[in-house]
């Protein structure tokens, strides 16, 4: 029998190993294949997740760095600021003490204006005193060293007017007024005026103001010289 000779369930068999084994080959090459695009698949994953971590830290530090560098701008302008209150505080304060020490400076030297006018008008009212004292006690003085006038009195002698000496009389008047004295008109009333004009029709005469205004000049001549005749003694 040749041995080359094969039966057909041989072949057959042969063929079906030949078909699992390809089958197994490719199912193999598949999972393979699905193994490998799994990997790729996380390592592109993990790639995407490392690049955001890294974009996530890279954000948070410009943030962090953001946030540091307006803190520090904010405290930067706090400082200014608080430098320019305190300049300004400073400053008002300097302002101030200036205008108080003008002020003090001005109100002494008001003060001392005011003891100056007061001192010249003490030493004017004292000049004024003394100039009136220096004046009085001349004129009493020269009252005293100037004769008298010889002395007049009047009295009725036998019924007549005549004049004697008299020590405690007083002298004649040396000025008079020449223009007469004249009363204040005051008008009576209706009735009484209708009366008056009724009874009485005569007009008065010049002589009653005459000699009322000689005798009113006569009493003022005597308080005036009597005045005098005081002074004198």
């Amino acid at each position: 029998m040749d041995a080359s000779f094969t039966y057909p369930e041989q072949n057959h068999e042969k063929s079906r190993k030949i078909r699992l084994i390809k089958q197994t080959c490719t199912e193999m090459n598949q999972q393979m294949e699905e193994t490998k695009e799994k990997q790729e698949r996380e390592r592109k994953k993990l790639i995407a997740e490392e690049k955001h971590k890294e974009w996530v830290q890279k954000k948070n530090e410009e943030e962090r760095k953001e946030r540091q560098r307006k803190l520090k701008r904010e405290m930067r302008e706090k400082e200014i600021k608080q430098f320019e209150e305190i300049q300004s505080k400073e400053k008002a304060k300097e302002i101030y003490k200036e205008w108080l020490k003008k002020k003090n400076t001005e109100d002494l030297q008001k003060k001392k204006d005011e003891k100056e006018k007061e001192k010249l008008r003490e030493a004017e009212l004292q000049e004024k005193k003394e100039k009136s004292e220096r004046m009085f006690k001349e004129w009493l003085q020269n009252s005293k060293n100037k004769p008298r006038p010889a002395s007049a009195g009047y009295a009725y002698v036998n019924g007549k007017l005549a004049t004697y000496p008299d020590g405690n009389a007083y002298p004649a008047p040396a000025f008079y007024n020449p223009i007469p004295w004249k009363p204040i008109p005051v008008p009576p009333p209706k009735e009484e005026k209708y009366v008056s004009v009724k009874k009485n029709k005569r007009p008065l005469s010049s002589h009653t103001h005459r000699s009322s205004s000689v005798l009113f000049q006569k009493s003022r001549s005597n308080i005036y010289l009597g005045s005098l005749h005081r002074l004198h003694k």
